[in-house]
């Protein structure tokens, strides 16, 4: 199944809050897997310590 969520904190790299829309695939484990977002993330020097995307993770 695929979600969306929207999740708000603080980003580094644009030195602000944000929201950002995440669309994730929830297995039939419960496990999730972020398929993509409307941010950096990713592709972001901050990415491996996002506070912001830790939250989906």
């Amino acid at each position: 199944m695929i979600t969306e969520e929207f999740i708000s904190g603080f980003c580094k790299a644009q030195n602000q809050t944000r929201m950002v829309i995440c669309e994730l695939e929830v297995r039939e484990d419960g496990s999730r897997e972020l398929l993509s977002s409307d941010c950096a993330y990713g592709k972001c020097e901050h990415s491996k310590d996002c506070l912001l995307m830790g939250k989906i993770e």
